[in-house]
């Protein structure tokens, strides 16, 4: 994709110079309103429709991985600390046996 060039930028933009939109030069000038400066005539606004067209067709097929769940029962009293780790672990150990 190309940068605008000078030549096809809007109008408001040129006539500050500074294109920084402070000042006069941002959404009203002298009591005019604020133009909509996007043209789907313009090449370049049809090129940049195309391109965030594309990338969003892109990733529109991109989906999560389905994963399985994990099921564990966690003791009420911490005490069982131990028992928690034991637990994880066999719960792991059966999903890497149902595989």
């Amino acid at each position: 994709m190309q940068i605008m060039d000078e030549a096809s930028l809007p109008q408001f933009i040129k006539q500050d110079g500074s294109g920084s939109g402070s000042g006069s030069g941002s959404s009203h000038r002298s009591g005019q309103k604020k133009e909509n400066c996007y043209s789907l005539d313009h090449p370049f606004h049809q090129e940049l429709y195309n391109y965030i067209k594309e990338q969003y067709q892109e990733r529109e097929h991109v989906q999560p991985i389905r994963q399985g769940s994990v099921h564990v029962s966690v003791p009420d009293l911490p005490q069982e600390g131990t028992e928690i780790a034991k637990t994880i672990k066999l719960e792991l150990q059966k999903l890497e046996n149902t595989d």
